[in-house]
């Protein structure tokens, strides 16, 4: 949503490290539109909202098919980066190495190589797929070098199901030999990726990138339709067995629809935040608007279950503050006296459900931010709720982000007759009290926030048509100190 490259032709994968205040954004890209991720890139930020892009780092090898992703650690005074390339349909992990985090130099081939070991992974092409991408590296609690956690394919297993997190060591931060998986096999699918692993509190965190869910493990998406995204599996030690918390929700969906993918980790400074990338509905293959989202503060709570919060950083995305105009909204399934205002707040009231559209024309491709205060109020009825609109081209077709009594928050398409959610969190909310709501909208891509908690980033399946509105449906709700901003983008 805030930046996406000037150089190349599109992005993919994203991490970050943090040095000397600055905030370094490597990104897997397409240099071309009409290549394969061939290539990684670097954009600088002062701030983590406003980056500058310096372009490519690193080429894939000429008789490499194609370069996958990797991360950033340092090992005394250099900093390393490890990338993977395939060659006859099988992955291997290579390195480079950099004094500044700008300019990068590939490390010899025949020195610094890891590969998959056969007594544990599969090393050749399978009915499947062979996978050894993007080693996840970090210090060895116990100061014995270096552990680091990457995608893989388990040598046995159920077939369909032997997608795992593999391992690799470390004597000295720049050669890593295989050791055993730290995941279950049987468990995900073939189709796992291992974005980072950190220690928070007293455990250590996996975050697993799942695709869409195979028959015989639907049971572990925990989403509504069954489609994958990104899971947070947890330890006792560093070296595993990670599991997943049966009460940790998933942090991102990451099906066709919703699609936004692969969060890493990032250590800045004191805080631990989470970075992604988010993909237009038409996903990777021929399209250029692919963009790196907001960063996300990374909460645990007392049971250990993590969750995604607004992060402080953000507040430089608020740029010029834009008109927010109650009065003279538009209305669509709702009688006059069921819209007033007073005193700055306005009232929805409705035996159904209705819109109420701002009279504003916001700049969406720029971006907007729009905050208020919305407050729910109890009813009678088996289900009422309220919530944002985004328009789509005209009228009152667009996009609903509804808070119900049952405690859900829903999104999806609204046809001007029937809201149709494509998916939906938990959240609890109080009757009668104010909650805190802030979206995040440029082009068809929102990010939607209650209380600083963030309920979903999401790809609308229609460009906005720049206006704004409010939903009620069989209730009523109060919505007060709303403001808006252009993005400072």
């Amino acid at each position: 949503m805030i930046f996406k490259p000037s150089i190349v032709a599109r992005m993919w994968d994203t991490w970050l490290y943090y040095h000397e205040g600055k905030h370094y954004l490597f990104y897997l890209h397409n240099s071309r539109a009409d290549v394969r991720w061939d290539g990684m890139s670097v954009a600088v930020s002062t701030d983590g909202v406003h980056f500058a892009d310096h372009g490519p780092i690193i080429h894939k090898a000429d008789d490499a098919v194609w370069l996958g992703t990797g991360m950033v650690w340092r090992v005394g005074d250099r900093f390393m980066l490890n990338f993977s390339e395939e060659r006859d349909a099988v992955q291997e992990i290579f390195f480079a190495e950099s004094d500044d985090l700008l300019h990068w130099r590939r490390l010899p081939d025949e020195e610094y190589i890891c590969r998959a070991d056969p007594r544990w992974y599969a090393d050749e092409p399978t009915f499947t797929s062979q996978r050894w991408d993007c080693i996840w590296a970090l210090p060895r609690e116990d100061g014995a070098g270096y552990i680091g956690f990457l995608t893989a394919v388990a040598k046995d297993g159920p077939p369909g199901l032997c997608g795992t997190a593999g391992c690799v060591v470390s004597d000295d931060g720049r050669h890593f030999r295989a050791a055993p998986p730290v995941i279950e096999t049987g468990v995900w699918g073939d189709r796992v990726e291992v974005g980072a692993v950190e220690k928070i509190g007293d455990r250590h965190y996996m975050l697993l990138g799942v695709g869409a869910m195979p028959l015989g493990a639907r049971h572990s998406a925990r989403l509504p339709a069954g489609e994958g995204g990104m899971v947070a599996l947890n330890a006792e030690r560093q070296a595993g067995p990670y599991r997943l918390d049966p009460m940790q929700p998933p942090l991102l969906s990451g099906s066709p629809n919703l699609y936004t993918y692969f969060a890493r980790f990032y250590r800045c400074g004191a805080e631990l935040l989470l970075n992604h990338h988010t993909v237009p509905r038409g996903g990777h293959r021929g399209v250029e608007d692919i963009y790196f989202s907001p960063l996300k503060a990374v909460r645990r709570d007392e049971a250990g279950i993590l969750s995604l919060r607004w992060w402080a950083g953000n507040e430089a995305l608020k740029g010029r503050q834009q008109p927010l105009v109650l009065e003279g909204c538009e209305l669509y399934g709702l009688q006059g006296d069921a819209c007033s205002l007073e005193s700055s707040t306005l009232r929805l009231t409705a035996a159904a459900g209705g819109l109420a559209i701002l009279p504003v024309q916001y700049n969406t491709a720029r971006g907007v931010i729009l905050e208020a205060d919305l407050t729910l109020h109890g009813s009678e009825g088996p289900l009422y709720g309220t919530g944002l609109f985004v328009e789509g081209e005209a009228g009152n077709r667009g996009t609903l982000f509804l808070a119900q009594s049952d405690g859900r928050v829903s999104v999806g398409p609204y046809d001007g007759y029937a809201f149709k959610p494509e998916d939906a969190k938990p959240y609890r909310f109080s009757a009668d009290e104010p909650a805190r709501w802030r979206l995040l909208l440029r082009a068809a891509h929102v990010e939607l926030y209650i209380d600083d908690e963030l309920i979903q980033c999401y790809t609308m399946r229609h460009e906005p048509g720049g206006r704004l509105g409010f939903v009620i449906e069989a209730g009523s709700a109060a919505i007060t100190n709303a403001r808006a901003w252009e993005m400072s983008l």
